[in-house]
This record gives C-alpha cells, sequence and structure tokens, in this order.
C-alpha cells in the first residue's frame, strides 16, 4: 500500500492535519497504528473529538512515534487506499532527550520507506523580515525531497492573516507548483491535497 509520510518541524500541525484529514474523508472512528522507536507496534481507536482533544497540544514533541491511518480516497466509482503516517517532529541540533531523538531518527528513516512526502510549514511561524531564506532544516527536507519523493509543502495557517502574507514569500523561493495552502484546522486546502495524493497513487 502506498506509504504518504507528514513531515516536518516539532508544532506546525501534523497530527491536527492528519485527524482533521481524516474527517474531511468522512472518516470519525480513528484507527492508529503505533509504531514505536523501539520497534513495539499497537493499535488504538479514537472517537475524532477524543482524538483532537488527546493528540493535538500546543507542546512541543506531543507526538514520539509513529502514528498511521488507513485511508481510502474516493477515486471514479471506486476509492484508493494510502497509509497517511503522522511523524515526530524534527529539530535542528541534537534534542537533549533521548526517546526524542530516538522518534526523530525513526521519523528520517520513514522518508526512506514512503512513497509520497507531505511537508508541513507553519507560516505564521515565518519571519520575512528576519529570514533571507526558509529555516535551514526546512530547507533540508525540500532539498532532499524535491528530487526524490513525490513531495509537497503544505503551507498551514492559512486562515491566519500573518500567514496569507508570508506565502508569497514561501512561493517566491521555492515556487508554487510545489505549494498547496491549508488551514489543518478548518480543514482548508484539502480538496488540493486530495488531488494530489490520487495523481501520486
Amino acid at each position: 500500500m502506498t506509504k504518504s509520510l507528514v513531515i516536518g518541524q516539532t508544532n506546525v500541525g501534523k497530527t491536527c492535519f492528519a485527524i482533521n484529514f481524516a474527517d474531511y474523508l468522512g472518516i470519525k472512528e480513528l484507527k492508529f497504528t503505533i509504531r514505536q522507536p523501539a520497534g513495539f507496534l499497537s493499535k488504538q481507536t479514537y472517537e475524532l473529538q477524543t482524538a483532537l482533544k488527546e493528540l493535538v497540544c500546543p507542546e512541543e514533541h506531543t507526538t514520539k512515534e509513529i502514528q498511521e491511518i488507513q485511508l481510502k480516497l474516493p477515486a471514479g466509482k471506486g476509492y484508493q487506499r494510502v497509509n497517511l503516517i503522522d511523524s515526530c517532529g524534527l529539530i535542528e541540533g541534537i534534542h537533549p532527550q533521548e526517546e526524542i531523538r530516538l522518534a526523530m531518527a525513526q521519523t528520517l528513516r520513514k522518508i526512506q520507506e514512503s512513497n509520497i512526502i507531505l511537508h508541513l510549514i507553519d507560516l505564521s511561524k515565518l519571519n520575512t523580515r528576519r529570514l533571507k531564506e526558509l529555516p535551514e532544516l526546512d530547507l533540508e527536507i525540500y532539498n532532499y525531497c524535491k528530487t526524490k519523493k513525490c513531495y509537497a509543502i503544505l503551507a498551514n495557517k492559512i486562515d491566519l492573516k500573518i500567514a496569507r502574507n508570508n506565502l508569497e514569500f514561501l512561493q517566491e523561493r521555492l515556487g508554487h507548483e510545489i505549494i498547496i495552502p491549508i488551514s489543518a484546522l478548518y480543514q482548508q486546502g484539502f480538496k488540493e491535497v486530495k488531488k494530489f495524493l490520487l495523481k501520486n497513487l
């Protein structure tokens, strides 16, 4: 089955996107397959609102493992299946906690294993007055994935005014064709994400 990895810095909205995209596709009961960095495998089922309450948090590194959801994308008279993979957020440098370091290493391994990369960037965190370029970590993800994978940047928080202003900054540096503006919270841009996934399955 096609694997689509949701990747990005910590606290950019990856888990919120994964849950709300499943909701957009009509899934009300989320069945996660959870893969711990040590290799342990477990299953967890959530109602939608419970998942948002328990898994989405403003604190960094709430997600410390790989969380997979199997999705069915409507295609013609049938469906196409994809595993959407939520991952631990990445940071620049070395995290002091071993648990987080192992989880980030797990995320990096998933880049190799995945067919599609959805790279979330929080537009509201881009400081265009101070930055001549994007954060180094996002540039590294972009430079590695753009030539090796089916790759799109999900430019998140487009519902915020500051984010809409920063979208132009992002498009100027990386081009319009790979960027899909979204609001993970309000499900904006999800139609375009679905089209991108179906095109690359």
